[in-house]
């Protein structure tokens, strides 16, 4: 079976947003990112909101309209390696904001994008951010891969969907606190085994020169196996978190009653009884 090697990058989050916050998390989020397609990447995740992250929110708008330097950064970077990318931002379309996740193909060309189906509260009152019309799954030289962003998380219905569309990597850009550190390994976990696939997370930790507290970005970018099995995790400062995995990966067990082992997700897929539950 295939391997291949993924990376999600951690930048580093400090105290206080202001220009130069912003402008060194761009810095180290770049070097990062370089220094993970050095290592013969696949696939490299950037966390959520990487144009526009670190800066005072009143300057948001103007950032989110210059995000086209961003991603052709990022596309010469993805060429110039033979990677993908994900790279998600916060980007206007028309009268509206969207919370988009692009995905860049190894020769620098954009494979397409996922818009965030469930925008937070504050995204859309603040920054007038609109939601996405539904999942989507984008078929690679590396497999099926689909881009939940953060909020899409705590939606159970919407991973089943997801889960029907058979991808074989789910990359999760995401912005959560440390309030959120232990159910966010849960639901990590959960979402993997709902999905039958990797999942890669990315967010944002420690500046390597700041202590870290409650209440912060906590970092814990990861990678884990369609079992819930964590394989690498980037720990609460900034930083990569790197694993080899088999793409595609068919997860088998056996049924109750002794039958022989079978792929999870056919046997799952043929039990299910949607008119008993709606979905």
């Amino acid at each position: 079976m295939p391997r291949i090697t993924i990376a999600s990058i951690q930048p580093p989050c400090l105290d206080e947003a202001s220009p130069a916050a912003h402008a060194h998390m761009t810095e180290r989020g770049f070097a990062l990112l370089a220094e993970a397609l050095a290592k013969d990447t696949a696939f490299c995740c950037l966390p959520e909101y990487f144009n526009v992250f670190g800066a005072e929110a009143d300057a948001y708008c103007e950032l989110a309209a210059n995000h086209g330097d961003f991603l052709d950064r990022t596309r010469a970077r993805a060429a110039d390696h033979a990677s993908h990318i994900i790279l998600p931002m916060i980007v206007p379309d028309g009268d509206a904001f969207y919370n988009r996740a692009y995905l860049i193909g190894p020769d620098g060309v954009l494979i397409g994008h996922y818009d965030k189906v469930h925008p937070t509260l504050g995204e859309r009152e603040q920054f007038n951010v609109s939601a996405g019309p539904g999942p989507v799954v984008f078929d690679t030289e590396h497999g099926r891969v689909a881009i939940p962003i953060c909020y899409d998380i705590y939606f159970p219905e919407f991973f089943s969907a997801l889960a029907r569309l058979k991808p074989d990597i789910l990359f999760f850009p995401s912005l959560q606190r440390s309030d959120h550190e232990t159910a966010s390994e849960a639901m990590l976990r959960t979402r993997a085994m709902d999905a039958k696939a990797y999942i890669v997370r990315s967010s944002y930790g420690r500046a390597a020169d700041l202590p870290w507290k409650a209440g912060q970005m906590f970092g814990q970018s990861a990678i884990v196996h369609p079992d819930g099995t964590f394989l690498a995790n980037a720990g609460h400062y900034e930083g990569i978190a790197l694993a080899h995995v088999e793409v595609p990966f068919v997860w088998q067990r056996q049924r109750c009653g002794g039958y022989p082992a079978e792929p999870v997700r056919d046997f799952l897929a043929e039990d299910r009884r949607p008119e008993a539950y709606g979905a």
